[in-house]
């Protein structure tokens, strides 16, 4: 079987890697020129989860930890502050774990896969892993992205945890998180595009350089929210079918767990992929995501009310809470009720 897949970056790469393992013709053709391609996002997850995708791919996850987080400090409206204990939330080398995982699949990069200019008759099936764009898919009506920007740094001195800054009304939020040797990853998505935070930075770590910068959207709409999946031999995988926590803009973790449905449905396929066994794993596997959306989306528009929408933020905290290790931080009720409030 062959299986092209459109996008090297964390579902690409992981997923590449797996089906070559499965003994499939793997090719991945990827947008950008090799010296150009940057695994965006912050390159921080859960350490437990990383390292179980990592074993499965056969690699050793601690080749590629940066920094174990010990404490998250949360900065909210008003002045106020909330402290999360970390249990497993790491910053890791995102640019050399793709890398390592893409390390013997034929990989062509500057070449761009569209709808109209790819011979998809050659593959069996061709894999929309690219994220964000959506390439290769159908949009959907109910999407929603807020645009974002990020930095990697180098020479930070005076922060080596993990922080955070919710905005108000959940419009977005700040990160940095502490990488290795004085480096770290900074950014911010805003709906309102005012980044508070970054400029804050700046003034206060004026000794900071600037290594690169991004500028990408980040996808808050679940995969309730991202139909269809398919379309003739083209699947979604990842972030492209909404596979991300809509309360952090987190997709990495979703994402490779998404992956694993696949697999869990090629393997179990015998002469043709099952599409609505796979739609049907996604929705199920994803469903409280669109609580945690409409959590976000009401906060945003000034209608959460903690007593009308109880039944959604206690859906949002017993699955995160019985999440907890794949996450990587503390999840508890009071404090999540502390901070949706304050925000």
């Amino acid at each position: 079987m062959r299986i092209a897949l459109a996008g090297a970056g964390v579902v690409g790469s992981y997923l590449g890697n797996m089906l070559q393992r499965r003994g499939y013709d793997v090719e991945i053709f990827e947008a950008s020129k090799k010296e150009n391609h940057w695994p965006v996002c912050a390159w921080g997850a859960s350490r437990h989860m990383l390292e179980k995708f990592s074993k499965q791919a056969g690699l050793d996850f601690d080749d590629y930890v940066f920094h174990v987080g010990k404490m998250l400090r949360m900065e909210l409206p008003d002045d106020k502050e909330e402290y999360l204990e970390l249990r497993g939330l790491v910053s890791y080398n995102k640019h050399e774990w793709e890398n390592a995982l893409l390390k013997d699949i034929k990989v062509t990069y500057g070449a761009k896969v569209t709808k109209e200019a790819f011979p998809f008759e050659k593959y069996d099936y061709v894999i929309d892993c690219t994220g964000l764009h959506r390439t290769l898919l159908p949009k959907s009506k109910d999407d929603f992205l807020i645009p974002a920007y990020e930095y990697l740094l180098e020479n930070v001195h005076g922060i080596d945890e993990f922080y955070v800054i919710g905005y108000k009304g959940a419009k977005g939020y700040f990160w940095y998180f502490p990488l290795d040797k004085e480096r770290g990853y900074m950014g911010a998505g805003d709906v309102e595009k005012k980044y508070y935070g970054v400029s804050e930075f700046f003034k206060q770590h004026p000794e900071a350089r600037v290594v690169k910068k991004v500028g990408r959207p980040i996808r808050l709409a679940p995969p309730k929210r991202m139909e269809p999946f398919y379309d003739g031999n083209i699947i979604g995988v990842g972030e492209s079918i909404g596979c991300v926590f809509p309360m952090l803009g987190e997709g990495i973790i979703p994402s490779l767990i998404c992956c694993d449905l696949f697999l869990e449905v090629l393997d179990r396929s015998r002469d043709k992929f099952d599409f609505k066994q796979y739609r049907k794993k996604v929705l199920e596997r994803f469903d409280y995501y669109d609580d945690v959306y409409r959590v976000v989306r009401l906060k945003m528009d000034g209608k959460l009310s903690t007593v009308r929408h109880v039944n959604l933020l206690m859906s949002m905290y017993r699955h995160m809470k019985k999440e907890e290790k794949r996450f990587g931080f503390e999840v508890s009720f009071e404090k999540m009720t502390r901070m949706v409030n304050a925000l």
